[in-house]
């Protein structure tokens, strides 16, 4: 079957297509792990299954615990920067809109309760 200029695809052929590209891509990813899985040498010595430090010997232990307030601060850290980088996106598109000013005032006003709660709860002190 061939398209004239203009002419567009069925639902069923688009849904064909991307089926297409994803068993493509699929099955390449596929053949490239499992060439490597076969092709890759397998000669392990104790040397090779040291960890390794800038060729220094080992300092420690290689997973040492730490604290788990920390792991609460980096998430809210993500959140708010990734935020607040769509306040910058959100205020570069308003252009004197009211609408816009009343959703990005929302957005704003959500960003700020969710700092107010994560502050009242203690999860920005350090202990």
């Amino acid at each position: 079957m061939s398209l004239k200029r203009g002419e567009k695809l069925g639902a069923s052929q688009n849904l064909m297509f991307v089926l297409g590209l994803l068993t493509a891509t699929l099955g390449f990813i596929g053949l490239v792990i499992g060439m490597g899985g076969l092709l890759a040498p397998k000669r392990p010595s104790t040397a090779k299954n040291l960890p390794y430090e800038c060729g220094m010997e080992q300092a420690g232990e290689p997973h040492a615990n730490y604290n788990v307030r920390f792991s609460t601060i980096a998430l809210l850290f993500v959140l708010f920067d990734a935020e607040s980088i769509l306040l910058f996106v959100i205020a570069t598109r308003l252009r004197g809109s009211l609408t816009g000013l009343i959703e990005g005032g929302a957005f704003a006003a959500f960003l700020a309760f969710g700092l107010f709660y994560a502050w009242k709860k203690g999860a920005l002190q350090w202990h």
